[in-house]
């Protein structure tokens, strides 16, 4: 069997492509910025005007088990994406614009196959082409369906009392591929049950979505005693509307706990700003850490809290779990804790829920403690090694037959 998987990021492509090189399967990776070690001519010559943010995340875009000779490195529309253009369309614009370069790209060359395994909003003309050429399509949806997005996020604005950003209200080019893709995709890949069943709500067969949990390193998240008494609640994730942080902004205010702190690591989103300037001083804030930085934060915390509004199955959740922190996650968030414990799962946009299983946790450390110990444990079996296996069986079942 040959496979292509084309993916214009990385999120956990490079888990796809390694689970794809094990079975043996792996014709071609497409992708947009690869720090290959061996870079061709023309690559190192990007390399030398490439801008300082791109090539910040150079060890973040190299896997040492990937062999490079499937790989196919395609910069330009990342890097037009770090121009100024991207202030002038605007960085919704600027994502939908290097999706479509990408997939156009790619769409040029010869996808002869028997799978093409593409990511959500790049890989509509790549995947047509495939398939004319006699491929299965997967299309690889790390999400809820983009109607249920549109729908929450509407309401979200609105309790804001804000306008809503235009594409959520309209069907734009961005959309219109999105829908082409789910229709003509021969099978979609989602994180969970949930999101799995949310497809269907909107029209796909049931035969034709499966879900696949994703997963984390165990080399490097793990447990570690706390050092500090302190009460440290972490968020991990973009400071924006649709992750909820607003939600939890005010529960840590109304508490007012002593000794506590509340960490929020991520970007923040422009139009989220705003907001987040009435809570100057009750968070601290830091813009991105490196991974092995990361992992330190975890363990300096106490509890993990992601009251996302509607998710995938978010990475640092299995990553707080892993580092031994009880979690405090809502129903959307994809997460794989289960309520009571390994933490605690609740509905979206419930401040007083928050504040109450914040404050248990505060005030029980014997409990945070114990949840903590769960939480460990129970997600060992969600590692990426897991999530590999879990996609060849995929691919056994439905392609070698």
């Amino acid at each position: 069997m040959k496979a292509i998987l084309s993916h214009v990021a990385r999120h956990h492509a490079f888990e796809t492509a390694l689970a794809l090189q094990e079975a043996g399967w792996l014709h071609r990776y497409y992708t947009s910025y690869y720090f290959e070690k061996k870079p061709l001519f023309r690559h190192r010559l990007v390399r030398a005007i490439m801008p300082s943010s791109l090539n910040s995340k150079s060890s973040n875009r190299y896997d040492e088990r990937l062999n490079e000779e499937f790989i196919r490195s395609y910069f330009f529309p990342e890097l037009l994406e770090r121009t100024p253009l991207r202030n002038l369309i605007g960085a919704y614009n600027m994502m939908n614009l290097k999706g479509e370069l990408f997939d156009r790209r790619v769409a040029a060359q010869n996808l002869e196959c028997d799978v093409f395994h593409g990511f959500e909003g790049a890989v509509l003309y790549s995947m047509r082409k495939a398939k004319k050429q006699g491929a299965k399509a997967v299309l690889d949806y790390p999400i809820f369906h983009f109607s249920t997005i549109r729908e929450i996020m509407k309401e979200e604005y609105e309790r804001f009392g804000l306008k809503a950003p235009e594409h959520l209200v309209k069907d734009d080019v961005n959309i219109l591929r999105k829908k082409q893709e789910i229709e003509e995709a021969d099978f979609i890949l989602v994180p969970t049950q949930r999101i799995a069943e949310d497809f269907v709500r909107y029209g796909k067969p049931p035969e034709q979505v499966h879900a696949i949990q994703y997963g984390f390193n165990p080399a490097r998240f793990t447990p570690k005693e706390k050092s500090s008494e302190r009460f440290r609640v972490l968020f991990v994730g973009i400071v924006g509307f649709r992750k909820g942080v607003y939600y939890l902004m005010e529960a840590f205010k109304q508490l007012r706990l002593k000794d506590a702190e509340l960490i929020l690591i991520s970007p923040i989103e422009e139009d989220f700003k705003p907001i987040l300037s009435k809570y100057e001083g009750i968070f601290r804030y830091i813009h991105s850490l490196p991974n092995e930085k990361l992992s330190e934060a975890y363990q300096s915390a106490s509890i993990f809290v992601f009251p996302s509004l509607v998710e995938g199955s978010a990475y640092v959740i299995y990553e707080a779990m892993a580092s031994g922190l009880p979690v405090i996650v809502s129903e959307n968030a994809g997460a794989v804790a289960r309520d009571g414990i390994d933490g605690f799962v609740l509905p979206i946009r419930n401040i007083e829920a928050l504040k109450e299983k914040i404050l248990m946790l505060y005030e029980n450390k014997d409990l945070r403690r114990q949840m903590g110990k769960s939480a460990a444990e129970y997600v060992k079996q969600f590692t990426w090694d897991n999530y590999r296996q879990k996609l060849q069986a995929f691919y056994r079942d439905k392609f070698l037959k």
